[in-house]
């Protein structure tokens, strides 16, 4: 889930994020969504923010448009009901992606629609308060989901440390749920080839010598 300002802003962002582009969410929010953005899908994501899909040159006023510092805004008047059909949104943009199965960027369909974004508001010197303004509210998936074998392949990653010749020293949280050991059981136990398959053995002693 993801929410976009009229200028831009990302509002809000769900943790999920991080399972799909590899940000944690404090990285992106009250960030500019155009930094994440495919250079080539920047103008058509801009078009979108706005009510009519045409919005006015950057920096530039319009009729009815009110300009804040760098806040765009609309008066009531001059846009649509909320629940107007025009409002409803769904397109495919490329994200920038930090995960190693990707190029750099990631396809997403984005569904959602454009509501008021309302406790917002910014007081002018003249003391009045701009009135709220529509914000991007959708739901951002891959184009391409990833099969169930990939779902539960990261339900079950862990990370573990290790001196050179492979001792356990530690172990993420998830890890201690899927092995049942706590981190002071793992590292009792000695060499951590006592805890693999005799059928993975040479695999991993052969990955283990090429990283040393």
């Amino acid at each position: 889930v993801i929410v976009v300002t009229s200028e831009g802003l990302v509002f809000y962002a769900s943790p999920t994020i991080k399972e799909y582009l590899g940000f944690h969410q404090s990285d992106v929010v009250h960030q500019s969504v155009f930094d994440l953005i495919h250079t080539d899908d920047r103008d058509m994501f801009r078009q979108q923010l706005h009510f009519a899909l045409n919005p006015p040159p950057i920096s530039t006023a319009g009729n009815g448009l009110q300009s804040s510092g760098n806040t765009e805004s609309y008066s009531p008047e001059h846009l649509p009901p909320e629940n107007s059909s025009i409002l409803e949104r769904s397109f495919v943009c490329r994200f920038r992606c930090l995960l190693d199965n990707s190029s750099g960027f990631l396809a997403l369909k984005f569904q959602g629609r454009l509501k008021f974004l309302h406790g917002q508001s910014v007081v002018k010197d003249n003391r009045t308060c701009n009135h709220p303004q529509l914000a991007l509210f959708s739901i951002a998936m891959p184009v391409q989901s990833p099969s169930i074998v990939e779902i539960r392949a990261k339900m079950i990653l862990f990370q573990t440390k290790h001196q050179l010749d492979f001792t356990p020293m530690g172990i993420d949280s998830r890890g201690k749920i899927i092995l049942g050991y706590s981190e002071t059981e793992l590292c009792m136990k000695g060499s951590g080839y006592q805890f693999i398959h005799a059928a993975d053995m040479m695999h991993c002693a052969d990955r283990h010598m090429r990283m040393i």
